[in-house]
């Protein structure tokens, strides 16, 4: 995905979710549904099925908000569980 894609991606998800925060993660899948950033984060999917071993993604969380995401350079977008250490 080009990077124009990926700002305008992220754009749009801006302006649905103002309150949210968006972190770029390096990722690894661990197991289904289940992530680990480089960084110790372990992020809970739902139905997520992207394959990944240290690639960059974004995480748009907010503790309160049902609408997290993980987002990558794919284009694919994965509900967020929960994101924990």
């Amino acid at each position: 995905m080009s990077p124009k894609k990926i700002v305008a991606l992220v754009t749009a998800f801006l302006a649905l979710s103002a309150h949210a925060e968006f972190y770029k993660v390096n990722i690894k899948r661990l197991d289904q549904n289940l992530y680990k950033s480089s960084n110790g984060l372990y992020i809970e999917t739902r139905f997520c099925f992207e394959f990944v071993m240290g690639e960059d993604a974004i995480l748009k969380h907010d503790s309160y908000a049902y609408d997290n995401k993980l987002i990558f350079n794919s284009g694919t977008t994965c509900d967020v569980v929960k994101v924990f250490k």
